[in-house]
């Protein structure tokens, strides 16, 4: 769509019209689908670009065009994304309006870009959100408290008594050996009395691990309840963080793969920031890693290091990977490939925006078919308190 100036073809009244109003206006030749005439305001905004079509992607223009051309009787009031010239993306509100002036019919565009607003109620609402989930996980916090005490005591008990039952089974062990040296081999519970040396401890061992298991899983929730109470800045293992994340997604991870792999480096030093909030950003790429396996066969890799003065927390996966098109704008605002199925578009924005808040940095390299990598680089934590 090229602009041409076609001022003899209106009036004089209508062009002072235009160039008074304060927001960007443009004349449309619905027709030709050719620009009459735009006022300083839409001047400014579309500087020296003659093209309206080097805005909009190609889909985003076609829609754009066709309702100029079908704007015949009532008003229209659409929301476009654009490419601003720094390459990212920006939204306009825009309203249309038919107009017949001398025999010909003209449509009136206003304009707005709205891009910083959305991002203000957005961030409003995130905001909001979070006081929602803060009081939310007050209450959490109250109830798992109270479950976690009493779980506590019967995971104590059942260790105490597993105690006495090893401590029984011992002397029980040498009465089978005295049988078994009298009468021959024999079987305990479909176990052979050669073997039961062996597989008796085994058992008591799994089940002395189980329970460490349930007791421990109910205080990393408990952790990730309080970290969410704090609103401050503390001092972060990183590899205790992704081990509590790890604990709390293992159902989910056990869903989605059977080929999950955690390799922490020992020893890394400490870093600095609010632990819920990179728990927040480690559980949300997670997830997004294991929904991108296309089979349970496919492997995620986790794990964490350091490269110069950074710890790094990389995840990789064996998924679908993104394509090259999308890759511009995965971290923009908004933009999303699960609308569908509830995506808000808005996961990787703040996961980055968090990242920054640490000083850190987040870079994701992806190719389709093959997986996507994802690191996060964040600056340690000096003992002399500065980062």
């Amino acid at each position: 769509m090229k602009i041409f100036h076609k001022e003899a073809q209106l009036g004089e009244v209508l062009l002072r019209f235009v160039d008074s109003y304060s927001e960007p206006l443009i004349l449309f030749d619905p027709e030709r689908m050719e620009i009459i005439y735009m006022n300083q305001p839409a001047k400014d905004f579309w500087g020296e670009h003659s093209e309206l079509s080097e805005f909009f992607e190609q889909q985003e223009y076609r829609n754009f065009i066709k309702l100029i051309h079908d704007c015949h009787s009532i008003e229209e009031q659409r929301v476009i994304s654009y490419r601003k010239d720094n390459g990212s993306k920006g939204v306009l509100l825009f309203s249309l309006y038919p107009v017949a002036w001398e025999d010909q019919r003209v449509v009136f565009l206003k304009f707005n870009d709205i891009t910083e607003k959305i991002k203000k109620k957005e961030e409003k609402r995130r905001r909001n959100a979070q006081l929602i989930l803060q009081d939310k996980l007050k209450s959490i916090d109250l109830v798992t408290s109270s479950i976690s005490h009493e779980i506590n005591n019967i995971c104590n008990f059942m260790v105490n008594n597993l105690r006495i039952t090893f401590q029984a089974w011992q002397d029980v062990f040498n009465l089978v050996r005295e049988y078994e040296n009298e009468n021959g081999e024999f079987l305990l519970g479909g176990i052979s009395s050669a073997e039961i040396e062996k597989i008796i401890p085994k058992l008591m061992l799994s089940i002395m691990e189980g329970i460490t298991r349930i007791s421990d899983t109910i205080d990393d929730f408990r952790k990730y309840i309080k970290e969410g109470l704090k609103s401050e800045s503390s001092i972060i293992d990183v590899n205790e963080l992704v081990k509590r994340v790890v604990t709390i997604l293992n159902h989910h991870i056990f869903m989605h793969t059977e080929n999950f792999n955690l390799n922490l480096q020992e020893g890394l030093p400490e870093i600095r920031g609010n632990t819920q909030k990179l728990e927040q950003v480690i559980i949300n790429l997670l997830i997004n890693a294991l929904q991108a396996l296309p089979d349970r066969k496919r492997g995620i890799f986790l794990s964490t290091g350091i490269k110069g003065d950074k710890i790094y927390i990389e995840i990789r996966d064996e998924g679908i990977g993104i394509s090259k098109d999308i890759m511009p704008y995965i971290f923009e605002p908004f933009f999303s490939t699960k609308y569908s199925s509830g995506g808000s578009g808005l996961g990787l924005y703040l996961s980055k925006s968090i990242i920054e808040e640490f000083g850190g940095e987040i870079t994701i390299k992806s190719e389709e078919s093959k997986g996507t990598q994802i690191i996060i680089y964040l600056p340690c934590y000096k003992t002399d308190g500065k980062l």
